[in-house]
C-alpha cells in the first residue's frame, strides 16, 4: 500500500473516530445512528483483527437515542475481547450506561467528567391518537425499565435508587466521584502513567 493511500485510509478512519493502531474508539457526540453505527462497525473490525486484545471505549456525549445505546451495549457483549470504557468531559442521558457496561475493573471517567440522568420524554406525538400515545408510552416506559435494569447490573445502587432518578422532573447531574460511590465507574483517571 502506497503512503498516500495509507495515509489517506488513517485520515479517514480517524475522521470516524478509530484509532486502529491503539484499539481506540472516540464516541463524541450524540448517541445516534451514524455514531453508533461507526462505534459497532469499529467494535466488530478491531475485535476480528485481534478477538482477545482489549478495545478502548471513549465516550464523550450529551446523549440521544436509547435504542442505539441498547444497540451498542449488546455489541460490547457479543465480542469476546474486553472493551475498557472512559467518560471524558460530558456522558449524559443515554451515555453513562456506554460506559458502566466497560469491563469491570476497566470503566474509567476523567476528573472532571460531568454526568447525568433524567426522565426519559415521549417524542413525535404531535397529531398522534390517543392508541399511537399509549403504545408509544408504554413502549418508552419498558425502555426505561431496561436501562434502569442495566444499570442496577452494572453499578452497586439497588433498583430503587435508579427508579427515583428516572422519575425526577429535573435531570440528576453528578460528578465522577459520585459516579464512582455508584459502581458506574472503577477508576477516576486523573493523573498520568
Amino acid at each position: 500500500m502506497s503512503a498516500e493511500i495509507a495515509l489517506a485510509s488513517f485520515g479517514s478512519l480517524m475522521s470516524d473516530g478509530i484509532d486502529l493502531a491503539g484499539r481506540r474508539i472516540f464516541l463524541h457526540g450524540g448517541v445516534d445512528e451514524d455514531t453508533i453505527g461507526k462505534a459497532i462497525r469499529a467494535i466488530y473490525f478491531l475485535s476480528d483483527l485481534d478477538p482477545e486484545a482489549p478495545i478502548e471505549l471513549f465516550v464523550s456525549s450529551y446523549g440521544g437515542d436509547l435504542d442505539e445505546a441498547f444497540a451498542l451495549h449488546d455489541v460490547t457483549r457479543t465480542v469476546s475481547c474486553p472493551i475498557h470504557a472512559v467518560a471524558l468531559g460530558k456522558c449524559m442521558s443515554a451515555a453513562p450506561m456506554l460506559v458502566a457496561c466497560g469491563e469491570k475493573g476497566q470503566r474509567y471517567a476523567t476528573q472532571h467528567t460531568s454526568f447525568m440522568l433524567h426522565a426519559v420524554s415521549l417524542h413525535g406525538m404531535d397529531g398522534s391518537t390517543v392508541d399511537q400515545i399509549q403504545h408509544t408510552a408504554k413502549e418508552t416506559q419498558q425502555s426505561v425499565d431496561d436501562y434502569i435494569s442495566l444499570l442496577v447490573q452494572y453499578s452497586s445502587k439497588p433498583r430503587a435508587h435508579w427508579v427515583r432518578i428516572f422519575k425526577k422532573s429535573s435531570d440528576t447531574y453528578f460528578d465522577a466521584e459520585t459516579a464512582l460511590e455508584w459502581g458506574l465507574i472503577d477508576q477516576i483517571w486523573s493523573e498520568k502513567s
